[in-house]
């Protein structure tokens, strides 16, 4: 089965979702995965994900180099980065800190990455802002879900 670039990137896209689905889900079930908490699971999934887009986010800086807001995304996409490294290296007990702390993180890289698509006025790949966007809002609620539990 062969399929398009752009339906494989937005399968994987949203395949990306379940760690979060089930660390939320053992979050309540009060079950360990990996023989860690299910909360510790979750922070170390998102930060790992966060540092995933920054690492977009300067691919797109480096595909745009002579552009003046490129040093700006290189320079947040190094931040974004430390900012999951940081979240990892918190004790456990800042879980709350945590979470939106990388709830910020991940509406900010969405916010940089978005502002330079604009001003590039670059499009492609054609589905990839409106999946992002519905991505981020995704991962923003399920932030929120797990804050909750």
């Amino acid at each position: 089965m062969d399929q398009s670039p752009d339906k494989l990137m937005s399968r994987l896209a949203y395949l990306g979702l379940l760690p979060f689905i089930i660390s939320i889900i053992c979050i309540w079930a009060d079950k360990t995965l990996f023989g860690l908490s299910a909360q510790k699971v979750f922070i170390a999934y998102s930060a790992v994900i966060l540092s995933f887009l920054a690492g977009i986010l300067w691919g797109n800086a480096i595909d745009h180099i002579k552009h003046k807001l490129s040093r700006n995304a290189l320079i947040l996409s190094i931040l974004f980065s430390l900012i999951a490294w940081g979240v990892l290296l918190h004790s456990p007990e800042t879980y709350v800190i945590s979470i939106l702390v990388l709830l910020f993180g991940f509406v900010a890289v969405w916010f940089a990455e978005m502002k330079i698509r604009q001003v590039e006025k670059e499009g492609k790949p054609e589905g990839y802002q409106p999946m992002r966007n519905r991505l981020t809002g995704l991962v923003a609620i399920l932030h929120l879900v797990a804050l909750a539990s």
